[in-house]
Parts: C-alpha cells; sequence; structure tokens
C-alpha cells in the first residue's frame, strides 16, 4: 500500500543476498507483494539444484546415533549446511538431535532454516525446548530471523513464547520483519494494555512509529481499537510523535484507518491536536483519495471541532471536486 511495507520487504530481501539494504534503494517504490513473491523465488530457484544432495545427508544422519551426528555437522558442515539440511530430517529424529546441538550453533544455523518446510517438525517441538534459541537470537537481535517463524508456529506456541519477549522494542522490530500477520494478531491480541503500551513507547523513544504503522493496518479492527485506545491512552505527547511519524515517511494511508478505530473519546483528543496542521491535514486527505480511505478519514473529520473544520474548508486540495464530493457534508 505504501513505501512501508515494500521498505520491509527491501530488508528481507537484503538478507536474503546478503548485501545492505542501501544497496537496494532502487526497489523503493516497487510493490512489496512484487519484492516479496521475487525473493522467494529467488530462494527457490537458489535452493533446487541441491535439494537431492540435502536429501542424502538428511537420510544418512539417521545411520548413526545422534551425538555422533551432531558432532560431524557442527565441525565439518557448518550452519548453512546443517539449516538446508534440516528439513530433510524426520520431526521425531530433528526434536531429538537439537537437545544436543549447542544453542550458538542452533541460533546460526537458524537463519538457514526454511521455516515453510520445517512447519512440521517445529510445531511438533516443546516451547521450552525453542526458548534457548529464542532467547540467543534475540541477544543477537536478529528480527528477520525470529519474525520468519512466526508463520511456522502454532497460536498456542507464540502465545506461550510472548513473555520470553520482554522488551517492547524487540516485539516492535519482529512484528515489522514478520513475512505474514496472522501470527502477530494472535499475539497482540493477547497482550494486555501495558504490553501493547510498551510496544507504542518503544516506537517513541526509539523514534520507529513508521515500523509500527507498517503492521497495524493489518490487525483486526477489534485488536487495532486495543492498541489505537491504549496508543491514546498513553497522552497527546503519543499521539504527536505518532502524526509527525505519518508526515515524515509519508505513511498516512497506515495512519487513518489506525485513527479512525479510535473510540470517541480519543478520536475527539486526536482530532483536535495542533499537529493536525494544513501540511498535515492536506497529506492526510492525498493518501485517502489514493487509497480510497473515505470511510477511515471521515471520523477523524467528523471530530474535530467547527473551528478545525472551517480551516480544512480553506484548503485548496477540499475545493477539488472529488474530495469536495466526499467529504461535503461534514464541512457544511
Amino acid at each position: 500500500m505504501t513505501s512501508l511495507a515494500t521498505r520491509a520487504e527491501v530488508i528481507k530481501l537484503a538478507r536474503e543476498f546478503h548485501v545492505d539494504a542501501g544497496d537496494l534503494v532502487f526497489l523503493q517504490d516497487a510493490p512489496p507483494e512484487a519484492i516479496r513473491t521475487f525473493r522467494s523465488a529467488v530462494a527457490a530457484q537458489l535452493d533446487a539444484p541441491h535439494r537431492p544432495m540435502f536429501r542424502r545427508l538428511g537420510a544418512a544422519s539417521g545411520l548413526v546415533p545422534n551425538s555422533i551426528a551432531v558432532a560431524v555437522a557442527t565441525r565439518y558442515f557448518g550452519p548453512m549446511l546443517c539449516g538446508m539440511v534440516s528439513t530433510e530430517i524426520g520431526a521425531d529424529r530433528a526434536a531429538k538431535l537439537i537437545g544436543h546441538v549447542p544453542v550458538d550453533f542452533l541460533a546460526d544455523t537458524a537463519p538457514y532454516i526454511d521455516p515453510g518446510a520445517a512447519v512440521s517438525l517445529i510445531r511438533q517441538l516443546p516451547t521450552e525446548t525453542m526458548m534457548p534459541t529464542m532467547q540467543e537470537l534475540l541477544r543477537r537481535k536478529d528480527y528477520v530471523t525470529l519474525a520468519r517463524f512466526i508463520t511456522a508456529v502454532t497460536d498456542e506456541q507464540l502465545i506461550d513464547a510472548l513473555p520470553l519477549v520482554e522488551s517492547g522494542e524487540d516485539l516492535l522490530l519482529t512484528a515489522f520483519n514478520a513475512e505474514g500477520m496472522d501470527g502477530f494478531e494472535v499475539a497482540m491480541a493477547s497482550l494486555t494494555e501495558e504490553r501493547i503500551q510498551s510496544i507504542i513507547q518503544a516506537a517513541v523513544d526509539h523514534d520507529q512509529f513508521a515500523e509500527a504503522l507498517t503492521f497495524l493496518p493489518h490487525l483486526s479492527v477489534d485488536t487495532l481499537r486495543r492498541v489505537a485506545d491504549a496508543t491514546a491512552a498513553m497522552g497527546p505527547t503519543v499521539l504527536i510523535a505518532m502524526v509527525e511519524s505519518a508526515h515524515r515517511e509519508n505513511a498516512w494511508a497506515e495512519l487513518v484507518p489506525v485513527v479512525a478505530v479510535m473510540s470517541p473519546d480519543n478520536l475527539a483528543v486526536q482530532a483536535n491536536l495542533d499537529v493536525w496542521n494544513d501540511e498535515n491535514l492536506t497529506g492526510a486527505i492525498e493518501a485517502t483519495r489514493e487509497n480510497d480511505l473515505w470511510h477511515s478519514l471521515r471520523p477523524l473529520i467528523a471530530a474535530m471541532d467547527t473551528t478545525r473544520r472551517g480551516r480544512l474548508r480553506d484548503l485548496p486540495i477540499v475545493t477539488e471536486l472529488d474530495v469536495r464530493a466526499a467529504l461535503g457534508d461534514l464541512l457544511e
């Protein structure tokens, strides 16, 4: 929908190619879906010629005791090859092997495991078996790898693992890098207001509201309303920071739906902040027109007092016929 989602996909593609995301800046205007499709296709093409060998290695690992298989793999194969072979090992055997593998090596291996191919293995693992590796990935701030596995775990595993992610910034950046939002919807729906606010506070403290605005519009209406109201409860400073970030990152198309689902009292506070100057209102209206978000913008304008709506009527963009037609009754 906007460059924010594209930015997340560019970061993942750069990880796949082992380059800096800045080297792929030419993709900043590409649709995020196109980048995601390209990344998946590249990974599949690179993997396919070697898959028969990976299968043979996986089968061979079953011919020796677990401790010997792990010793050979960690000493001679290395994390990349082990990650590629791991999806060719039966789930039961892989679960037994994990207990013999050092945590550091598992964390080194995780980026090379295809979560989609490893779903059956991952979903059979007890959460406590995965926790040490997750903790190490969090210590390394390897959010891309953590996020890739959100789509592979069960809802129960995800909820069980959430207490492990203590930092609001860790939750925020894991969500920003997520492959899909279904898992994060489950996570956000289960969080307390305090934990939701820790994510928003991290966005304020580290100037990462753009990251938050990337995934918030993908939440269900009920969960998004909880997040929006928890944000509003943090006070005007946070609400202003959210609008300023949307202006700086041109993320109006993400912000407007978030604001629209606030409770009436919170929406009234948001709508009448001084941060809604002519430039910001114009940006919000332009994004609304481009993305057909009139149903989301109208509640924000309806919550403005008469003085602010009077200023809105004087904006040049509001004199354009399609905008006037969409907002006309609110401007009388």
